[in-house]
């Protein structure tokens, strides 16, 4: 009889256990606010088992509750979080630094291979970190960019895809797009040629394709605890990382023909390369994406673009006036953010956040850019409508409104010059808008640019 007393007091301690963990894991912390509603944790793991689509995801699990409460938990990275759209509520986040620092990857998840890949960043930093990145990342940021490189580039790239427009009716453009990025940013930011662009064989790119989806596997972006251990997968992804490190580092040197300090150098190219050309490859795909898929939009853009004179057409500076495509590329970035989801603030105190919210200190906060920008009690009753013309008729009140913007969870203000005004310079799209009189039509299920049997290959 006391042996099976003991057996069973045995179980009972394993399943009172076993329940804990997984209570850890399936359910909030008992500190977090009970005032607003519990994203069920199944959400997040819907993308491990099927194909999902980011807007139909939306709409039946966070608009409503979102809508209602202007914030919710939600279980993402590996942890619990509080996730806020509510303008009144992401002001306070994003204005009062001291009550929630910046806490990334790096911290959140230190043994993660996302955090092996970004490091601590510009991003995610604060104090004297973040002022060190910046002074890492401004000079190429602020010094005088040589446009012909930008130039040179967007030529080599319609001349791809003209040829690949002759092989095939569909043109996948992507890792072209991406060459096209790193090009720009490793030439006119690193000052080295990689010989990337047109060359799909290129060892970094190679490394590229590799390694991202390895990182962004959505099974180990949601449990990446899982990463400190040793797992052959992971562990062949954090060889490709370190890799990746290595040759872009030896690639710049090699380009330079200097020594420098290899920490300082590797940091700074991982900073530029990483976010300077990720952030405009992505904005400049998705506005790709909208101009190919309304052809009318295309044709107004580049009689605007065709109004300059040859060489304004090219110059970034005046690109930057041009009030149809100035409002594209905002528009696109409210609808298209390229960072779609950023959970990098944790309370340092216990804060209330508006009146009824009490967030305990160690609380992991962040927002969700596919809602915010969509947010109507800010942008209106036709929030999830693309309308270019809602940020005004002149360039000053695109820009005033983008600054609004800003401070209700558009984008961080900290970090957005690594892509707003770097746009104009990364990815000045005249020379694609210049091209003949047609435009491509688009596949939208496969989400890549077709090219019909009497058009011809012209894109932004």
């Amino acid at each position: 009889m006391v042996i099976q007393w003991l057996i069973v007091s045995v179980l009972l301690i394993f399943i009172w256990c076993f329940y804990q963990v997984i209570a850890g894991i399936v359910l909030p912390p008992a500190y977090f606010p009970k005032s607003i509603p519990t994203i069920p944790f199944y959400y997040t793991l819907l993308p491990i088992f099927k194909d999902v689509d980011q807007e139909e995801m939306y709409r039946k699990y966070l608009e409503e509750p979102l809508t209602e409460w202007g914030a919710v938990k939600i279980f993402f990275g590996g942890h619990w979080n509080v996730l806020i759209t509510r303008p009144a509520y992401m002001a306070q986040v994003l204005k009062y630094d001291e009550d929630f620092p910046k806490a990334g990857n790096h911290v959140k998840n230190p043994h993660s291979i996302l955090a092996l890949y970004t490091g601590e960043n510009i991003i995610s930093a604060i104090g004297d970190k973040w002022k060190l990145f910046a002074d890492l990342v401004k000079p190429a940021l602020q010094a005088k960019v040589d446009t012909s490189i930008i130039i040179r580039n967007a030529h080599n790239l319609m001349n791809i895809m003209h040829r690949k427009q002759h092989k095939m009716t569909g043109v996948d453009i992507g890792d072209d797009i991406q060459a096209y990025a790193i090009a720009n940013v490793t030439e006119s930011l690193l000052g080295s040629n990689f010989e990337a662009l047109g060359n799909p064989t290129h060892p970094l790119l190679k490394i590229q394709r590799e390694l991202k989806p390895k990182i962004f596997n959505p099974f180990h972006l949601n449990f990446p605890g899982l990463d400190q251990f040793h797992i052959p997968s992971r562990e062949e992804a954090k060889k490709l990382v370190k890799t990746f490190k290595a040759e872009l580092a030896s690639l710049v040197m090699e380009g330079h023909k200097h020594r420098c300090q290899p920490d300082s150098l590797n940091l700074g190219c991982r900073l530029l390369s990483a976010y300077g050309h990720e952030n405009p490859m992505i904005l400049l795909l998705s506005n790709l994406f909208v101009l190919a898929e309304d052809l009318d939009l295309q044709e107004r853009v580049r009689k605007e673009v065709m109004g300059l004179s040859p060489a304004d057409r090219v110059n970034p500076d005046v690109l930057a006036t041009l009030p149809l495509l100035t409002s594209i590329v905002f528009e696109v970035l409210r609808m298209y953010p390229p960072l779609s989801q950023i959970m990098n603030k944790r309370t340092a105190v216990d804060v209330r956040l508006g009146e009824d919210i009490l967030l305990q200190a160690g609380t992991y906060t962040g927002y969700n850019g596919y809602s915010t920008n969509r947010n109507r009690e800010f942008w209106g009753a036709d929030a999830d409508v693309f309308r270019p013309s809602r940020w005004g008729d002149t360039v000053d009140d695109m820009n005033t409104l983008y600054r609004r913007a800003t401070k209700v969870g558009i984008g961080d203000p900290s970090c957005d010059h690594v892509y707003i005004p770097g746009f104009y310079k990364m990815a000045p799209g005249s020379d694609l808008a210049t091209k003949d009189d047609a435009g491509w039509p688009i596949d939208a299920e496969k989400a890549e640019v077709t090219t019909g049997t009497d058009t011809k290959s012209d894109v932004i």
